[in-house]
């Protein structure tokens, strides 16, 4: 507090004439609305007797409530896909062994979508790593009848799928953002 005091001190002359960025201006009101001994060295300064400080200004109520559930749908949107991503992943593997297969070629690119919208370009690396891991663990638990080479020969193929699911949801978002500006 005692720096923050030294700081002010310094600035009061600036403020009392009005010099100050609306920053420097709001930092300065919200230290005199608690610091009497600054207050008063504005009164010195100024002349006054009485230096009335107005208050910062406060976010009403219903802004933080706002904000509050925004983070809540925020926080399921996002559980929301990466459950997706799950299931998704999983069906694609289920559906490796059976005649279902080219199901894969439209699943795969939704799950890169997906990715792409929880992750960023950071999907790039961490998809295939995850498509890897579930793979091998499909595999290793025998939930799908294929050999280990074959298994990782299908995470390359469904890496490819899903790689062009996210070039596909950046070339939407760089689109949109291009409309919006």
């Amino acid at each position: 507090m005692k720096n923050e005091c030294n700081i002010v001190i310094d600035l009061l002359p600036l403020y009392a004439e009005d010099m100050v960025s609306e920053e420097t201006k709001r930092f300065i009101e919200d230290h005199l609305s608690s610091c009497d001994g600054c207050r008063r060295q504005l009164g010195i300064i100024t002349g006054a007797d009485i230096v009335k400080v107005a208050e910062p200004e406060k976010k009403p109520e219903s802004e933080g409530a706002f904000k509050r559930i925004m983070k809540r749908m925020n926080r399921q949107f996002y559980s929301l896909s990466y459950s997706l991503i799950i299931f998704f992943v999983f069906l694609g593997f289920g559906w490796t062994a059976g005649e279902n297969l080219m199901y894969n070629s439209l699943i795969m690119p939704i799950v890169g979508v997906f990715a792409y919208l929880i992750f960023g370009w950071r999907a790039v690396y961490k998809m295939p790593v995850l498509l890897l891991v579930i793979d091998m663990f499909v595999c290793l638990t025998k939930l799908i009848n294929i050999g280990i080479y074959a298994a990782f020969l299908w995470t390359i193929v469904y890496s490819l799928f899903v790689l062009v699911g996210i070039a596909i949801a950046f070339l939407l978002h760089y689109a949109f953002k291009k409309e919006n500006n």
